[in-house]
C-alpha cells in the first residue's frame, strides 16, 4: 500500500499543479491550435488558387534515346521552385514560419503520370501553368520530334469519389527499404555492351510495367503519378548530415554508434527528477556505465569490397542533384471487372530496381486494413483517402529523396526495344519542306 502511495503522490501533485494553473497553460494551447487550424485553411486556399495543366506526351516511333535524355531533363527542371535552403537565422525562420502559416504557401511541385485504360497507355505531365514553357521547351530539346497537347483529366473517366456502388478502387503509395541515403538500381545496371563499340543492349526496366498496362481491359483502369519537387543543394547537405541517414553510414562502415538524445528524452528526465524530488525521495542518479573499450574506425581499404562497393555508390548518387519525391498507384474498374491481383501487376516492376546491398521499393501506405475491429469500414475509407489523394496530386507528407539517374530510371520513355503495342508512338516524323518549291 505504501508503495502505491509513493508511485501515485507525484501524479496527484502534478495534477493538482495542472488544476491550479489551468489559467496559463489552457490559452497557450488554444493559441497552438488556432495558429495550427488557421495555417491549414490559409494551404487550402493557396492550392485552390494555382492554375494547373495537364499536357499529354507523344513521341515518335523509334527515338534512339536512353533514360540518360530523361536524366538531363529532369536536371533541367531542377531549376523549378522546390524546397530551398533551410533558414539560416531567426529572421529567416520566421519569414518561412510567416509564409507558411499567414499565406499558406508550399513549395511548388509537378507530376509525371502513366494512364492505362482498355489496352492504351498514355504519357502525361502535369503542372502549373507559370511553369509550362519550360517543360515544354527541354522535352522539346530532349525529344526534339515529340508531341505536346493539352488535354482534359483523364481522371474524369472516372467518378469524383469511389468507391461507390459500381466502382471499387485500390492502389499503394511506395517508400523506400533503407534509409534515403542509399541509392536504388539504376538504369546503367539494366546496360550492357555488346560487339561494336556504339552497340549497347539495354533491358528496359519499365518493361515489365508496360506490359502490365497493356493488359487493362475497357473499363479497367490503371494510374501511376510521379509527384516530384527539386531540392536544394543546402537542403540536400543537411538531409545527408541528418542523424538516421549519418547512423546507417556509421553502421556500414563499422563504426560506433553515436546516441542522439532528443528533446522528448531530455523534457522526460526532467519530468522524472523533478516528481521524485516533489515526492521527498532521494534522486540517485544511476550509476554511470562501465567504461568499454572504443571501437577503432576501420580505413576504407580494409572494409569488405562489398561495402566499398555501397559506399563508391553511395558518394556518387550523392554527387548529383536530389528530388525529394512520391510515387502513388491507382487501380480501378466496375465492380464487374474489378480484378484485385492487378495491382501486384503495377508494384511488381518497381522491385527491378531493389538491391540487397542497395536500396529499393516497398509499399509505404496500402487501403486495405487486414487486422483489428470493423476491417472494411477502414478498408473502405483508406480507399477514399487515396483516390482523393490522387485526383488532387497531393505531395506526400513522408516523401523520399531520388537524384536525377535513379528518377530517369523509374520513369522515362521507353524505348524502341519496348514492343508494347499499346505505346503512344508518333508513326511519322516532322520536318520542313525542302527549299527551292515554288509558292502558288
Amino acid at each position: 500500500m505504501d508503495s502505491s502511495l509513493n508511485i501515485l503522490g507525484p501524479i496527484w501533485i502534478a495534477l493538482g499543479f495542472a488544476f491550479a494553473y489551468w489559467w496559463i497553460w489552457a490559452p497557450l494551447i488554444l493559441v497552438f491550435v488556432y495558429i495550427e487550424a488557421l495555417a491549414q485553411y490559409n494551404r487550402r486556399v493557396y492550392l485552390a488558387g494555382l492554375k494547373w495543366i495537364l499536357l499529354e506526351l507523344r513521341l515518335p516511333m523509334d527515338p534512339h534515346k536512353s533514360p540518360k535524355a530523361m536524366e538531363q531533363l529532369f536536371s533541367a527542371l531542377h531549376s523549378i521552385g522546390g524546397i530551398g535552403d533551410p533558414p539560416e537565422n531567426a529572421s529567416a525562420s520566421f519569414k518561412a514560419w510567416r509564409a507558411k502559416v499567414f499565406e499558406g504557401k508550399v513549395p511548388d511541385w509537378y507530376s509525371f503520370e502513366i494512364f492505362a485504360t482498355g489496352g492504351e497507355i498514355h504519357f502525361y505531365v502535369r503542372c502549373q501553368e507559370k511553369h509550362r514553357s519550360i517543360i515544354e521547351a527541354q522535352i522539346f530539346a530532349h525529344y526534339p520530334d515529340s508531341e505536346i497537347t493539352p488535354v482534359a483529366d483523364y481522371m474524369i473517366h472516372l467518378p469524383s469519389d469511389i468507391p461507390d456502388d459500381q466502382y471499387d478502387v485500390n492502389g499503394a503509395e511506395l517508400g523506400l527499404t533503407k534509409e534515403g541515403i542509399f541509392p536504388i538500381r539504376t538504369y546503367p545496371e539494366f546496360e550492357e555492351e555488346g560487339a561494336g563499340k556504339d552497340d549497347v543492349r539495354r533491358i528496359d526496366p519499365l518493361a515489365p510495367l508496360a506490359e502490365a498496362l497493356n493488359a487493362f481491359l475497357l473499363g479497367e483502369y490503371g494510374a501511376i503519378e510521379y509527384l516530384i519537387r527539386s531540392a536544394s543543394e543546402k537542403w540536400t547537405k543537411a538531409w545527408i548530415k541528418d542523424p538516421k541517414n549519418q547512423s546507417a553510414l556509421d553502421k556500414l562502415m563499422g563504426k560506433e554508434e553515436k546516441k542522439v538524445t532528443t528533446f522528448a528524452d531530455s523534457v522526460f528526465a526532467g519530468i522524472e527528477g523533478g516528481a521524485r524530488s516533489v515526492a521527498g525521495t532521494i534522486y540517485e542518479p544511476p550509476a554511470p556505465p562501465k567504461e568499454e573499450k572504443k571501437k577503432e574506425d576501420k580505413p576504407f581499404n580494409q572494409l569488405s569490397p562489398g561495402t566499398q562497393d555501397i559506399i563508391k555508390t553511395t558518394e556518387k548518387a550523392l554527387a548529383k542533384l536530389q528530388f525529394q519525391v512520391g510515387i502513388r498507384i491507382l487501380y480501378a474498374a466496375r465492380k464487374d471487372k474489378f480484378v484485385k491481383e492487378r495491382l501486384s501487376t503495377m508494384t511488381a516492376p518497381f522491385r527491378l530496381f531493389s538491391g540487397q546491398a542497395l536500396n529499393g521499393f516497398k509499399t509505404a501506405f496500402s487501403p486495405e486494413v487486414k487486422k483489428g475491429f470493423d476491417k472494411e469500414a477502414k478498408t473502405t475509407t483508406n480507399k477514399h483517402k487515396l483516390f482523393g489523394r490522387y485526383r488532387t496530386r497531393e505531395f506526400p507528407e513522408k516523401p523520399f529523396v531520388l537524384n536525377t539517374e535513379e528518377l530517369a530510371t523509374v520513369f522515362h520513355f521507353p524505348d524502341v526495344g519496348v514492343k508494347t503495342p499499346s505505346l503512344p508512338r508518333i508513326e511519322t516524323k516532322k520536318g520542313e519542306a525542302p527549299a527551292g518549291i515554288p509558292i502558288v
